[in-house]
């Protein structure tokens, strides 16, 4: 199957007689094959799998006639593609079964045809992929990873090609006008006017599509900047080079740059003490947990009989293994407990094999 296959289904005339659920997977396997066909590209070539993907995800999320679910979900799975979850993780079960959240939190924890369906083990909880188990997911996060690398480092390079910076510089300042509320439409006349998006009264998408912005440019589009600075070639033919290309990319003048650094000064302080304070706060529940295993330990120790009685015990902490490392945080914490009898079950440790002679005579 290729991509426009299923931006077929996502588009085609009887989009708006098709479910949600429908689109969005439509949606989900279009990142999925974006992402995958960048798997096989050599080192020179540039991969835009995963930048195509998003645009196309950001594309439907503007469209008017999208429900608030279904935005809700196309941003979840922007987010996963962005961070290597995209085929393992069913977020069609977001919107599955609205008015039952049983049926909802099955397909989730799952997968959409039962337990043993999806993937290694079918659980959109347990993200630990490897090459044997789930060979679709590793092909997708590999491209998914090359597409990342570029969309973080376009524009740093001066080699980098003008027209893919001006296209990640684009989805950039789209993306940024999404989240603030803001929306281009074109007039009659030909002009562009800034009307209400579909984030001025949709907290959770704006949130959601800030996280992404976070996560893909932490400290800022290179792209946007590069482009930016453009201006200074006013007048060149380089500048109307650069114009036929599209250079349509968000602003801001000194005024309201100014402005920015002096909210940001503001809130500096504050942010620090507040992120000091819940980092201090963890590492004093992960002592407090240990100090509580320890304690009770020795007091099983001291009395035998009280070592039979297990419910209520604290529990150790858990190891960071290679399953762990790699996001399987429930897998990983699930294999401890089992190993070390303390998930309600019974540990086998010696296995006894005995052979009998069954020959008569």
């Amino acid at each position: 199957a290729t991509a426009q296959f299923y931006a077929n289904i996502f588009d085609g005339p009887t989009t708006r007689r098709r479910s949600d659920i429908t689109l969005a997977a439509a949606a989900q396997a279009v990142a999925c094959i974006c992402c995958a066909a960048d798997r096989l590209k050599d080192h020179s070539a540039e991969s835009l799998g995963l930048l195509t993907a998003l645009e196309f995800l950001l594309d439907r999320i503007i469209e008017p006639i999208a429900s608030p679910e279904l935005r809700q979900t196309l941003a979840d799975i922007m987010m996963d593609a962005s961070t290597g979850k995209v085929c393992s993780t069913q977020r069609v079960a977001s919107i599955a079964g609205r008015n039952d959240l049983c049926t909802s939190g099955a397909r989730y924890t799952n997968g959409p045809l039962g337990a043993s369906y999806g993937g290694d083990n079918g659980s959109a909880l347990l993200m630990a992929v490897s090459d044997i188990t789930y060979p679709a997911a590793n092909a997708v996060n590999d491209g998914a990873r090359l597409g990342l690398q570029l969309l973080k480092r376009s524009g740093l390079d001066k080699h980098d090609p003008d027209e893919t910076v001006i296209r990640v510089a684009k989805f950039a300042s789209k993306l940024w006008r999404t989240i603030n509320g803001e929306a281009l439409v074109k007039t009659s006349s030909g002009a562009e006017v800034v009307v209400e998006g579909v984030c001025i009264h949709d907290g959770h998408l704006r949130t959601s599509l800030l996280a992404l912005w976070q996560w893909v440019w932490p400290k800022g589009c290179i792209a946007v900047l590069r482009i930016q600075s453009w201006n200074n070639l006013r007048g060149t033919e380089r500048y109307r080079y650069y114009v036929e290309l599209g250079m349509d990319v968000m602003k801001i003048n000194e005024e309201e740059k100014q402005a920015s650094l002096r909210e940001e000064e503001s809130f500096k302080d504050n942010l620090n003490k507040s992120l000091a304070r819940e980092l201090d706060l963890q590492q004093w529940r992960c002592f407090m947990a240990m100090q509580a295993y320890g304690k009770a330990k020795k007091e099983a120790a001291k009395d035998p009989t009280a070592s039979a009685q297990v419910l209520g015990l604290p529990l150790p902490m858990i190891k960071r293994d290679n399953g762990w490392r790699l996001g399987g945080w429930v897998a990983s914490t699930a294999q401890q407990r089992r190993e070390m009898a303390l998930d309600g079950g019974c540990a086998v440790t010696k296995i006894r094999m005995s052979v009998k002679n069954t020959s008569e005579g």
